[in-house]
């Protein structure tokens, strides 16, 4: 039995190897990438058992996807093939001055038309925690349906509810992503945000704002990823902070936060306190912006 479920749309993506524009790039190289399969991907390489749910077009971005996700020792038992909706494909492209654009082709697509009835309640029995970002409920109303259904039914069964904003500003307006979002956050045990996640929610202002009005919420762990300074966290109404873990080198930023999300979560879950949970999951993002790829620096540790 999995000990954490987390589901939500994993893409093939396609950047160029060198840090060159999609313009001028001669070739692409192409692999997988989602928020909640990266943050699979980073449990998984901890030791902790994970299960991903989500729909894959029945095209070779699909099948690359099962088949990354199986490799990495994911359990992909709950990836449905639809018949009818391809998988959805994003470019983007990394250049030397940090400067990054992406470009998604995802509307229509498979894993947006997940509804609640892929989730069942026997499926949450024995999980210890649920994963989601506020990518999901951007996809759909079907797919938003699905996560609060997620939530219904991992409080049911006593499962940990974390979530991370993840605010996208291509998917939606920071009006319609607050109006959908403050309802899962304030449903969730642990919140793992970034400033521009944070001021989605809770509109602009300075870290204090935005702890307060997590804790405004009634949520039990509060995480602010700080990037360079560091992440603050509130447990219990108790205050820590964590100092940065330095990258030896920075390539790359993509699949950092979830990273970030997938060391905290997996030290948590095996018993570390708040500090060592925030220096962990700081250094599994450092190892991911020292590579090219959503996920190829997340490190395999013992916790």
């Amino acid at each position: 039995m999995p000990e954490v479920m987390t589901f939500g749309e994993c893409m093939g993506v396609l950047y160029p190897p060198d840090p060159v524009t999609i313009d001028d790039a001669a070739l692409l190289k192409w692999d997988i990438g989602g928020a909640e399969a990266n943050c699979a991907i980073a449990l998984a390489r901890l030791g902790v058992s994970v299960r991903f749910h989500s729909r894959v077009g029945n095209d070779p971005f699909g099948r690359k996807i099962t088949a990354v996700l199986a490799g990495e020792g994911v359990d992909t038992s709950a990836v449905q093939i639809d018949a009818t909706r391809p998988t959805g494909v994003f470019f983007r492209e990394w250049l030397a001055d940090g400067a990054r654009r992406v470009f998604y082709y995802r509307s229509g697509s498979a894993a947006a038309n997940m509804g609640p009835e892929d989730l069942r309640a026997e499926q949450f029995v024995g999980i210890k925690a649920l994963h989601l970002t506020g990518i999901t409920p951007a996809l759909s109303e079907r797919a938003a349906a699905t996560c609060t259904r997620a939530i219904e039914l991992a409080k049911a069964a006593g499962v940990m509810v974390t979530f991370d904003p993840n605010f996208r500003p291509r998917l939606w307006s920071a009006e319609a992503a607050r109006i959908a979002m403050t309802p899962l956050a304030a449903a969730s045990d642990i919140i793992l945000m970034g400033h521009e996640d944070a001021a989605a929610l809770f509109g602009e202002g300075d870290d204090e704002h935005y702890l307060t009005s997590a804790q405004q919420l009634g949520i039990k762990t509060i995480v602010l990823k700080r990037a360079e300074r560091g992440a603050l966290a509130i447990h219990d109404g108790e205050r820590f902070e964590a100092a940065v873990v330095k990258a030896e080198r920075v390539v790359d930023p993509v699949g950092a936060g979830d990273g970030f999300d997938g060391g905290f979560i997996a030290a948590r879950l095996r018993g570390k306190s708040i500090p060592e949970a925030l220096h962990i999951g700081a250094i599994v993002g450092a190892g991911s912006v020292a590579h090219l790829g959503d996920y190829a620096g997340y490190p395999s540790m013992d916790l």
